[in-house]
């Protein structure tokens, strides 16, 4: 039974509609306060998504237009953070200097810089001891270089202490107290648990602020950099330098300070890309690779497929033989590839040693451009003909008998029974897979890494590119497996990449639907 309210124009809400209501309210709220702080920190990207998924929870339980919505708006919102961010996000980094050294927001920048701590000249330096209150307050003995003892607290004045006043008890041969009212002296032991927490720890009070610097001393220390808004820069109180904001980092005429922050820098990666002399060179090379890796692998392993499809489809015991046939198929491509590395192993490899046994040498397929990428084409056949063999297998299935017959009455032989009438015919059929085949194994990495992580390196490459790398693999190089990541140039690749990608497939599907027409 649904409980309902009377408005005064006698209207009736459930009671069910304002439990929904305020719980979209407060959804809300929560989203709306999440959002603010996105913005302040820099982070638009997700700041706009979650903005989506606000608007469509919120609209598809506020207006009843959109009433279906309601069981989907979650995973309508899951669609939306976990589709449509990444691919925004990849957008915004192609626009950014985002890379080593330029990963924090610039607030994040200077809040990092404003924690480091130096020691003035007038700073005292102590050997310490921490003591312990019962729930849980540290507070450490200080013994200066000059003899002088202190008891410092977080947040209390430091002042000299001795012994016998305010509970602090006799001093060991080290000069600290055996005991204090209220508190535990920590062992060493105990303070190599706690040391990073402790470090931490402001002990005293301005500008007396004492920090333990390592497991034995600490010092009087202040802040080395403050940030001056007015300025758009950083000073340093040790120096006097003066770094000002420039292209995300923080520099003066003969230093920059690190951590960087990441600024748009718009289509100057795209530029760098396409213009970049360092970058030229290589990627020639790459691209080049890149198409004739996706095609091969697909004419070759289609070319096989369909060959064990015509050749062992009418043998006796087909079903063991197919079975046999799509053994590597079931298989995770991880496993086979590394097999096959192992067999291509120029050390202990078997296929290596087989080769040499017989014709007294083996291709360098680690090392060699040239046998790493034949080694590659055929380790990708050896990964995909099962796949096309059962496609093609049910694909001849479809083509009609009477036309081969009538072609084997009018005199045609096997080549040309194929050549006319079973090829044309059986592309028809499977061209939507082979333009997604392609689409596949342009964008394969899992290979490409794997085996040999895009190697051997191209010689006299200003920048690390390998020899078998494909454009997904060298992005991926260049953003996470190099001493300078560049998350910013790398976004830009992976854009171009979805962009020739589309383009090639768009092509491909647009010539197979033209080719269906005309038969």
């Amino acid at each position: 039974m649904m409980i309902t309210a009377k408005t005064g124009d006698g209207a009736h809400i459930s009671i069910a509609s304002v439990i929904r209501w305020v719980i979209v309210a407060a959804f809300d709220v929560a989203l709306g306060w999440v959002i603010l702080q996105l913005i302040g920190d820099g982070s638009y990207p997700l700041a706009m998504i979650l903005t989506a998924v606000l608007i469509i929870v919120t609209v598809s339980n506020s207006l009843e237009r959109f009433k279906p919505y309601r069981w989907l708006a979650i995973g309508l919102s899951l669609a939306t953070l976990f589709t449509l961010y990444p691919i925004l996000y990849t957008f915004y980094l192609a626009t950014t200097n985002t890379g080593s050294g330029h990963v924090l927001t610039k607030q994040q920048a200077i809040d990092f810089l404003q924690r480091e701590q130096y020691v003035p000249k007038e700073g005292k330096t102590f050997k310490w001891t921490a003591f312990q209150t019962s729930d849980g307050q540290y507070a450490l003995w200080l013994v200066a270089s000059d003899g002088k003892h202190y008891f410092a607290k977080v947040g209390e004045a430091l002042t000299e202490a001795t012994s016998g006043s305010n509970g602090i008890g006799e001093l060991d041969e080290q000069g600290v107290p055996v005991n204090i009212d209220g508190y535990k002296r920590l062992q060493r032991r105990d303070i190599i648990v706690i040391l990073d927490a402790l470090s931490k720890l402001e002990f005293g009070t301005a500008p007396e602020i004492v920090r333990i610097s390592s497991i034995s001393s600490a010092a009087t220390t202040q802040q080395r950099y403050m940030f001056d808004a007015q300025q758009d820069a950083i000073i340093d109180q040790q120096t006097g330098a003066v770094y000002r904001a420039d292209a995300g980092t923080f520099a003066s005429e003969s230093e920059t300070l690190t951590p960087g922050y990441f600024v748009s820098v718009g289509a100057d990666n795209f530029n760098r890309f396409f213009s970049s002399s360092a970058l030229r060179g290589p990627l020639a090379t790459i691209i080049t690779w890149n198409f004739t890796y996706a095609i091969l692998s697909v004419l070759v392993s289609f070319s096989l497929g369909l060959a064990i499809a015509l050749l062992f489809d009418n043998l006796p015991g087909k079903r063991i033989i197919r079975t046999l046939l799509i053994v590597p198929y079931p298989i995770p491509a991880l496993v086979s590839i590394l097999i096959w590395r192992n067999l291509l192993n120029p050390d202990f490899g078997a296929l290596v040693k087989l080769l040499e046994s017989l014709f007294g040498a083996s291709p360098r397929w680690l090392t060699d451009p040239t046998a790493t990428r034949a080694a590659i084409i055929i380790i990708n056949m050896w990964l995909s003909y099962p796949y096309f063999y059962i496609v093609t297998s049910g694909a001849l299935q479809a083509i009609p008998t009477d036309m081969l017959d009538a072609a084997a009455v009018d005199g045609a032989n096997v080549w040309q029974k194929f050549r006319h009438i079973t090829l044309p015919l059986l592309l028809q059929i499977v061209s939507p897979l082979l333009v997604a085949s392609f689409a596949f194994n342009f964008n394969n990495f899992n290979l490409i890494y794997i085996f040999n992580q895009g190697n051997p390196p191209i010689a006299g490459s200003p920048i690390p590119a390998g020899s078998t790398d494909i454009l997904i693999s060298f992005v991926y190089r260049l953003a996470f497996n190099t001493a300078q990541s560049d998350y910013g140039l790398a976004a830009a690749i992976s854009i171009v990449l979805f962009v020739f990608v589309a383009a090639i497939t768009w092509m491909q599907f647009r010539y197979t639907r033209l080719l269906e027409d005309r038969t």
